[in-house]
C-alpha cells in the first residue's frame, strides 16, 4: 500500500471552539493534518519555519484580519493557497479576498460538518492546482462562486472589459 500523504493545513481563527471542532474533524477524517493558531501574527511567525499545503484564515480577527494577513503573505512572495473563512453576508470581503490573491472563500455556517467537507474539497483543489504549477489566482469557478454567493446584483468582467459572469439578482435587474 502507498503511503497516504495528509494535506497539511494551517488554520487561523480567533475562536478556540471553532479551531477545536475543525481539528477534531480533520483527525477523524484522516485527510488533513491541521495546525492551528489564534492570530495572524502568530501564523506569520510560524510560516518561515513550516510550510503548508493550504492556509485557512478567518477574515474577522482582532489586530490583523484575514485580508491583511493575505496581503502580507503575497507581498512576501508566498503562493501557498489561501482560503478565507468568514461570517455570513460579506460580499465585499469576498471580492477583496479574491482581488488580493485568495484562492477560495468559505462562508461560516450552522453545520460545521458540512463546512468541513467543503473545506476539505477546497484544500484538495487548491493544493492540486498549486502542485500542477498552474497559475494561482482567479479562475472562472471562483468568480462564479463569488457572484452566486452575493445577494446583490453582481457581475464579473475580464481584463478586456467583457462581462464573463453574472448572478440571478443581476439578471432580474437587467432582464
Amino acid at each position: 500500500e502507498g503511503v497516504l500523504t495528509l494535506l497539511s493545513v494551517l488554520l487561523i481563527d480567533d475562536e478556540p471552539a471553532l479551531l477545536e471542532v475543525l481539528k477534531l474533524f480533520s483527525e477523524r477524517s484522516r485527510e488533513m493534518s491541521v495546525h492551528t493558531t489564534q492570530s495572524a501574527a502568530e501564523a506569520l511567525k510560524l510560516l518561515p519555519e513550516k510550510s503548508f499545503d493550504a492556509i485557512v484564515v478567518d477574515y474577522d480577527m482582532p489586530e490583523l484580519n484575514g485580508i491583511e494577513f493575505l496581503k502580507i503573505l503575497r507581498a512576501e512572495g508566498d503562493t501557498t493557497p489561501v482560503i478565507i473563512f468568514t461570517g455570513v453576508g460579506h460580499e465585499r470581503t469576498a471580492i477583496e479576498a479574491i482581488n488580493n490573491g485568495a484562492n477560495f472563500f468559505l462562508q461560516k455556517g450552522d453545520d460545521p460538518q458540512a463546512k468541513f467537507r467543503e473545506l476539505v474539497e477546497m484544500v484538495k483543489t487548491a493544493a492540486a492546482k498549486s502542485y500542477a504549477g498552474t497559475k494561482l489566482g482567479t479562475n472562472q469557478r471562483i468568480i462564479l462562486d463569488l457572484i452566486n454567493f452575493s445577494s446583490d446584483p453582481s457581475f464579473a468582467i475580464d481584463r478586456d472589459g467583457n462581462v464573463v459572469a453574472w448572478n440571478v439578482s443581476m439578471e432580474q435587474l437587467t432582464g
